[in-house]
């Protein structure tokens, strides 16, 4: 299983990791840890091997510029399972690297899994998920309520995450290389 993300640089990751520190503090949560960089996740994928993958964002990273991005409040998914996360607002930029990449990655016969599909996908950084409870989240919330939520950040490369024992890591970087993009 391989995830294709946007990963974030200091100091903005810092920002991020200190929300999970807060969360771990508070609530002992450490779930997220799974995925130990802070990142905005484009999509997951299966039943293609990484270096079909990697052709394509080495590809594409060449010709793609780094993207300004921002996160405003917090969010929730309840099923499964309750996850807490910093919403991304969906720029039309990052919605055409979205869409140009489920596509390519779907031209290889990946299966790519639905929640991230064109319609449905809600481009976010987690903030706890997997030792989340439901009844924490009146705690979680209060634990952020005067963390910094609301960034103002620059993505600068993809990264090619794998499931790796018991998290994912990842399997290749690629910087952006294009001219910078504003969204």
């Amino acid at each position: 299983m391989s995830t294709i993300a946007l990963t974030l640089h200091e100091p903005d990751a810092r920002k991020v990791r200190a929300c999970w520190t807060l969360l771990e503090q508070r609530l002992g949560l450490r779930g997220v840890r799974k995925v130990p960089f802070p990142h905005v996740t484009l999509f997951g994928c299966d039943g293609v091997e990484t270096p079909r993958i990697q052709g394509i964002l080495e590809d594409y990273s060449q010709r793609t510029g780094p993207i300004d991005l921002s996160s405003v409040g917090l969010g929730i998914f309840l099923n499964p399972s309750p996850v807490l996360y910093l919403p991304v607002i969906r720029t039309p930029r990052l919605t055409a690297i979205h869409q140009d990449l489920w596509h390519a990655v779907g031209a290889l016969g990946a299966q790519r899994f639905a929640l991230y599909n064109l319609e449905r996908w809600i481009p976010h950084m987690t903030l706890a998920q997997g030792d989340l409870r439901a009844e924490q989240l009146p705690e979680a919330l209060d634990a952020l309520r005067d963390a910094e939520v609301e960034l103002h950040f620059q993505v600068r490369n993809l990264t090619i995450f794998d499931f790796i024992g018991p998290r994912f890591e990842p399997a290749e970087r690629y910087p952006l290389l294009g001219e910078p993009i504003t969204s």
